[in-house]
């Protein structure tokens, strides 16, 4: 059965080479697809991988579009049949006069032209000098302009590689370089299954290491993820995106790293220390205020103590289990910590850490609760701090297999008769220090 597009879910949509993330939150919504605004009414329940047209609302200097199902995306190379090309290029001089339309012409072409081949064929017929240009410079100006006009967009499922891809290529620094092979690579390091209990310390991938080793421990198994933050609330974004069921998000517990050792190891309710912390402030700034209203007017505060007790005393004859009621309720973070504490005590089968500060303290805590002769492997963005854990584990002794390695990789372009390096890119994507905890 084909997977169709649902309010709620997150999609990818993708314009050529460009893609964004969005959530579908109602059947109308809106999207930013650079300049051009688009409503997406219309495309609920329709399959995953179809192709939609932009439909101008008004007209195109608006910018404003509706959606409407198309069968195939049609390109402007296909479209447009040029026969006449030149040999080089050594006599064109780009002054800025080849073109003979001037720009009111131009606007005036794109609000009247239905289709986008329309407009770029006038541009050809009254460019003075582009059919004196070689066939690749032809198809270098068509790709440029279908970039400019191109009038149909896909809708894409997300998965963990095009998530990947499309934060790295937004802003790579947010989910600290991540690749999608690095991601690979830790997960295969890690020998992440689907019946194991793992263990993840992040502080910096928007979700995106926790969304990986949840899409390989699997739905419907027995694998649990405990995923440490330094923070309040955990970054769920890349998790979120993913659509996972709700089954398989359930084995994901997220919790603050403070918190749950201080449950694994002193036991204590961490809900009831802040309510006492909380209580305590309360009654100092009760007794300030009482204090206050004595020098002011004592018999109004005698009246209103006396008519306070008869309606405290009224109310806990009326209801008796309004007091243990609120005593009982908790947040659900003390029975995520709780649940997390459980797994911790049972022990991990492998060990994962990415973050933002030094790994030195964070994997000398994390080590104890992994398994004997169970991986372990740490990321970071630079080497220096993994040069140093190295240098440590290898004089303490208490790991082994200890490998420290560097991702990198170079992007290349393609074509006919032109395939080459990018020109602009990031080749490197962090390190990697991988190796066994015994005991």
């Amino acid at each position: 059965m084909c997977e169709t597009v649902k309010i709620g879910e997150y999609i990818v949509i993708q314009k050529q080479n460009y893609r964004k993330l969005h959530k579908f939150n109602k059947p109308d919504s809106t999207i930013n697809l650079g300049r051009d605004t688009v409503n997406l009414k219309g495309i609920e329940g329709c399959p995953y991988f179809s192709i939609f047209k932009l439909i101008p609302k008004t007209n195109k200097k608006n910018r404003e579009y509706t959606v409407e199902l198309a069968e195939e995306a049609v390109n402007l190379k296909d479209e447009i049949d040029i026969k006449v090309s030149g040999n080089d290029n050594r006599n064109i001089i780009d002054d800025g006069s080849s073109q003979k339309l001037t720009a009111a012409d131009i606007d005036t072409l794109k609000s009247d032209s239905q289709k986008a081949s329309d407009i770029v064929e006038t541009l050809i017929s009254n460019s003075r000098t582009f059919h004196n240009k070689t066939e690749f410079s032809q198809d270098k100006y068509l790709k440029k302009k279908e970039k400019k006009y191109f009038e149909y967009f896909q809708v894409l499922k997300p998965n963990l590689r095009i998530i990947c891809e499309v934060m790295y290529k937004l802003e790579a620094g947010k989910i600290q370089n991540l690749r999608i092979d690095t991601l690979s690579q830790i997960i295969s390091h890690t020998n992440i299954h689907s019946e194991g209990n793992h263990l993840l310390y992040d502080s910096g991938s928007n979700g995106l290491m926790a969304a990986a080793l949840l899409s390989a421990i699997g739905c419907q198994t027995n694998g649990k993820l405990v995923h440490l933050h330094p923070g309040n609330m955990s970054q769920k974004q890349a998790l979120l995106a993913m659509n996972f069921s709700e089954e398989q998000m359930s084995r994901c517990i997220s919790v603050n790293v403070y918190s749950v050792l201080r449950q694994y190891y002193q036991g204590c309710d961490t809900n009831n220390i802040n309510t006492h912390e909380a209580l305590t402030t309360e009654e100092n700034l009760l007794k300030r205020k009482r204090e206050e209203e004595i020098g002011n007017n004592t018999a109004k505060r005698l009246k209103q103590e006396t008519s306070q007790d008869t309606a405290d005393n009224y109310s806990s004859k009326t209801t008796p289990g309004l007091d243990k009621a609120r005593e009982n309720k908790k947040p659900r973070w003390h029975f995520d910590n709780i649940a997390a504490s459980e797994i911790l005590h049972g022990k991990m089968d492998s060990l994962v850490i990415a973050c933002k500060e030094d790994p030195q303290n964070i994997f000398d805590e994390l080590m104890s609760f992994v398994k004997p002769s169970r991986p372990f492997v740490i990321y970071y963005s630079v080497a220096e701090p993994l040069q140093q854990l190295y240098g440590t584990l290898k004089s303490k002794g208490n790991v082994a297999g200890l490998k420290l390695t560097s991702n990198w990789l170079r992007n290349y372009q393609v074509l006919p008769e032109r395939t080459h390096p990018e020109v602009t890119m990031n080749g490197s994507s962090g390190f990697l220090l991988s190796g066994y905890i015994f005991k």
